[in-house]
């Protein structure tokens, strides 16, 4: 029986770009070379890291502009590795994307954007340890960007009672989270910042790592340019 020869990687990491490739030699996205990085097989949904992590990677690989594109090989390291079976990490992520979108969304989106970042909050007080309807200091900073539309969603999620965990509320949320982002002026660096925010939180919910990841010098280059 034949195999096929493996696909033959570069020695550094080429332009990013977008959407999905078969091979490495027509160029990869984000989380293709985070694939390589982990040593897994080529794939834009690597196990090495968490599935809403890496939609939430894909996405704004794929609709911000190339000069940010580029910058995103820096964070191919830390999404090696940034997984976990935890129910918390999905609402942490949604939690990220929501409040980095509240600021910077239409009227039209602000009000289903605080009733999202008000349900997550209320989904991870069993996590935290807060009494029940504590908010979170992060979330009371978000709503209060908003503060008349704030209002309204309070009232709205009293009135919708307890919120009750569905498994595709997460990724709901955050698709909702880069919609109302992504129509903005300052859409490209606000997705950005959304997508470090979540990795640096994923990051943070880890346990400390005892090796490190290593990254060929070529791609570190790249990367720093």
């Amino acid at each position: 029986m034949r195999t096929r020869p493996a696909p033959r990687i570069p020695d550094a990491l080429p332009e990013l770009r977008p959407g999905r490739h078969r091979h490495p030699e027509q160029g990869g996205c984000l989380m293709e070379w985070t694939s390589v990085l982990a040593g897994e097989r080529w794939s834009d949904r690597p196990s090495c890291t968490h599935p809403l992590l890496a939609h939430l990677a894909r996405v704004v690989n794929d609709v911000v502009d190339d000069g940010n594109r580029a910058g995103l090989t820096r964070l191919v390291p830390d999404l090696v590795g940034t997984t976990s079976d935890d129910p918390a990490w999905p609402l942490e992520i949604a939690d990220v994307a929501t409040r980095h979108a509240l600021p910077v969304a239409r009227a039209d989106d602000v009000r289903f954007l605080a009733v999202a970042l008000i349900t997550v909050d209320r989904l991870l007080e069993p996590s935290d340890g807060r009494p029940a309807d504590m908010r979170r200091r992060t979330t009371v900073d978000a709503l209060a960007t908003v503060p008349s539309s704030a209002e309204w969603a309070e009232q709205f999620t009293t009135h919708m009672g307890r919120p009750h965990r569905t498994r595709d509320l997460p990724r709901s949320v955050v698709d909702l989270a880069i919609a109302a982002t992504a129509v903005g002026p300052h859409s490209d660096h606000e997705l950005v910042a959304m997508l470090v925010d979540a990795v640096d939180t994923c990051r943070a919910m880890m346990p400390p790592r005892r090796d490190e990841i290593a990254v060929p010098s070529g791609w570190r280059v790249l990367a720093d340019a």
